[in-house]
């Protein structure tokens, strides 16, 4: 009887349906709590006003650093069937910041959908939303540049039909939004609506067309992108995959700005067991920050994982940025200053599974960046982070 209480809430998640199709569908709850131990020395976390900095101006730069403890149960739900895989999750962080006394309550939620309607047409959706006041729980540490409450959220849905054996064509729509929640902040979106097909031309050599619309939101502002791009995606080997995608964008900015810019996006993907890596390299267009429109970027990121065996794992992370003001304001000249941000992070940690519900991590990261607004009032945000984490799964 000890599962009984599972087949309940199996039978209650796919009430109304056939027998037939009940007894194909597994239903599967999940809940993990996780506890963390940090030092973080992010200035954010004890802003001072410098001295020499006048009413309101710029916070001061020296970390002083703090221990947080961070609790977080995570609860969620997994439904598969033979054309359906559905995987969903809420998660509340309980964070306390040792040297300063708060507390605070942030709220992560996710969902992905994955939906064979036939055998030639696929759907995929997801979406995610945060409402949080750790920095280190956004996906784009470029929002983080205060440790006030931020919401952000992200979406994406596409379909995908195969015409033939050699031949796909796509459709889809992604979105994201942020907003710094404080007095006189202006939310900040991303649209981008797109179609693309794909043609296989040998065993191992996928040829591809896109052409993608962006509509950037900020406040009452509105910039606009169209872009044209190529594609290709090559089967290195039986465990590695690369896709390279580039062509030029035009850009329409709100206050008349018009420019081509070019796209590019290359993709290395490495999976066989006991290592996984993945490199990504591309200049393109982005926006949603929170703090300003659309900005051209630079971007790079190299991760991978390494199992030792099934119990003990290292995993590992780089990345860096450049960005400034759209369409290419300083795009190709190296420097830091008014016109251009740059930063990077690197992060790695060592994770072993005491058992199928418990296991325990130790993690570093260095994280610096230093922002256009930031750059003009002589704040770095350059911090570094120490953690030890347990999680514990009941199922």
């Amino acid at each position: 009887m000890s599962g009984g209480w599972k087949k309940w809430l199996a039978v209650a998640a796919v009430a109304g349906t056939s027998p037939a199709a009940l007894g194909a569908t597994l239903v599967e709850p999940r809940l993990r709590v996780s506890l963390e131990e940090r030092y973080d020395d992010d200035f954010r976390l004890n802003p001072v006003v410098a001295p020499d900095a006048p009413t309101g101006g710029a916070l001061g730069t020296t970390p002083t650093g703090q221990l947080m403890s961070k609790v977080t149960p995570r609860v969620g739900l997994d439904v598969k069937d033979r054309t359906l895989k559905l995987e969903s999750f809420y998660a509340a962080d309980l964070l306390l910041r040792h040297g300063s006394g708060t507390v605070t309550l942030d709220h992560r939620a996710g969902l992905t959908v994955r939906k064979l309607l036939s055998r030639r047409l696929r759907v995929e959706a997801s979406g995610s939303i945060f409402r949080v006041t750790d920095p280190r729980s956004l996906p784009r540490e470029s929002v983080a540049r205060t440790n006030q409450p931020v919401l952000y959220g992200a979406s994406k849905l596409s379909v995908t039909h195969r015409v033939s054996r050699r031949v796909d064509v796509a459709a889809g729509y992604s979105f994201e939004g942020v907003r710094v929640l404080t007095a006189g902040s202006v939310a900040g979106f991303v649209h981008t609506p797109y179609l693309e097909t794909w043609v296989r031309t040998a065993p191992q050599l996928w040829l591809g067309a896109e052409y993608r619309y962006q509509a950037f939101l900020y406040g009452d502002s509105m910039d606009q992108a169209h872009g044209l791009f190529g594609a290709l995606r090559y089967r290195l080997s039986r465990n590695t995959t690369a896709t390279l995608r580039g062509g030029p964008v035009s850009f329409l900015g709100e206050d008349g700005t018009r420019g081509w810019m070019p796209r590019v996006k290359l993709e290395v993907l490495h999976e066989r067991g006991t290592f996984d890596m993945g490199f990504i390299l591309g200049h393109d267009l982005v926006g949603a920050s929170g703090f300003s429109n659309t900005l051209w970027a630079d971007y790079a990121g190299l991760t991978f994982n390494k199992h030792f065996s099934p119990r003990a794992q290292l995993f590992a992370a780089a990345s860096f940025f450049r960005n400034g003001r759209a369409p290419g304001e300083d795009a190709f000249r190296w420097n830091v200053g008014t016109n251009v941000s740059q930063g990077y992070t690197l992060s790695a940690g060592f994770e072993f599974k005491v058992n199928r519900y418990v296991s325990m991590q130790a993690a570093v990261d260095r994280i610096a960046q230093v922002g256009m607004g930031e750059a003009a009032a002589d704040v770095n945000l350059s911090r570094n982070v120490a953690a030890l984490r347990l999680h514990m799964t009941a199922w």
